[in-house]
């Protein structure tokens, strides 16, 4: 005679296989909601780069008299006027040290790793600490998670896509206000790691002088070099 008390195998198997369809429910609606994921994320990305480039504007006709965008060369620790060497990450964060836009968040990809600690990298007026935020440095405090004109950007693009003297490579012009709309004013980094997917199978976010964004697949853009070259000579990390 079966005792009471005892515990049938039904009472196992029906919880384990409720959990075993959850579980296979759950697979199968995960890849459905990373897409969505990204989705969001790259249209937050989109709205960085908006951002930034309402902000070049803004310092355009405030700070800058309609003529020229920032120049960070002469800031402490970012260059100086004999030696005004700043890439593009400290372009776009002078627009952090000047307060127009003073929320640190738009100045990292939401798809990347990168974090400025909530501007305690970027620093407020001036590079952090005095220290020098070039290349190299954003590169270590990941500060700045997007790519844009730097120091010899207006040479490079007038050599490149105007055909001027090759000395103009060498250069460092002011980065005036006369680009065409269709020039790219920023874009998602090449540095490790992409931010939107991989580099066969992801894009970047690219951002123009008209404050339009387009999104370049790897069919139209190397994602792991392509800041400095082809579409994007101009464009420093």
């Amino acid at each position: 005679m079966a005792s009471g008390s005892g515990i049938k195998l039904s009472h196992i198997l029906v919880p384990v296989g409720i959990l075993l369809v959850i579980v296979l429910v759950a697979g199968m609606f995960m890849p459905a909601l990373n897409v969505c994921r990204e989705d969001s994320r790259r249209i937050r990305c989109r709205n960085n780069l908006n951002q930034l480039a309402k902000g070049m504007a803004t310092y355009l006709n405030e700070c800058g008299e309609n003529d020229c965008y920032p120049w960070p060369a002469g800031r402490p620790g970012c260059g100086t006027v004999a030696n005004p060497d700043f890439g593009g990450a400290e372009w776009l964060a002078s627009l952090y040290w000047t307060r127009i836009i003073p929320d640190p968040g738009v100045y990292n990809c939401p798809s990347s790793p990168d974090s400025n600690e909530q501007g305690k990298m970027l620093g407020s007026v001036g590079c952090p600490s005095g220290k020098r935020l070039d290349l190299q440095a954003v590169s270590n405090l990941q500060a700045v998670s997007y790519a844009a004109f730097g120091n010899r950007s207006v040479g490079i693009y007038m050599v490149s896509k105007q055909g001027k003297a090759p000395g103009y490579a060498k250069s460092s012009l002011a980065v005036r206000e006369d680009f065409p709309a269709n020039e790219p004013m920023a874009c998602d980094d090449t540095d490790e790691p992409i931010n939107h997917g991989e580099r066969d199978n992801g894009g970047m976010a690219v951002l123009f002088f008209d404050s339009h964004v387009e999104y370049w697949t790897h069919t139209r853009v190397d994602l792991e070099t392509g800041v400095g070259q082809g579409d994007l000579c101009a464009l420093r990390n």
